[in-house]
């Protein structure tokens, strides 16, 4: 989590990983919030 500002080389290594989750974590978040507003319009 330290490894920002501190090279590339390195932090492609874990920012690849890292960004790989967020994204995971995004896109569940986006399919959630959706999912639950489309039972709202449904009502």
């Amino acid at each position: 989590m330290m490894q920002y500002g501190f090279g590339y080389g390195d932090m492609m290594g874990g920012a690849g990983v890292w960004s790989g989750i967020v994204l995971l974590i995004l896109l569940i978040d986006l399919v959630l919030v959706g999912v639950w507003l489309w039972k709202q319009i449904n009502k």
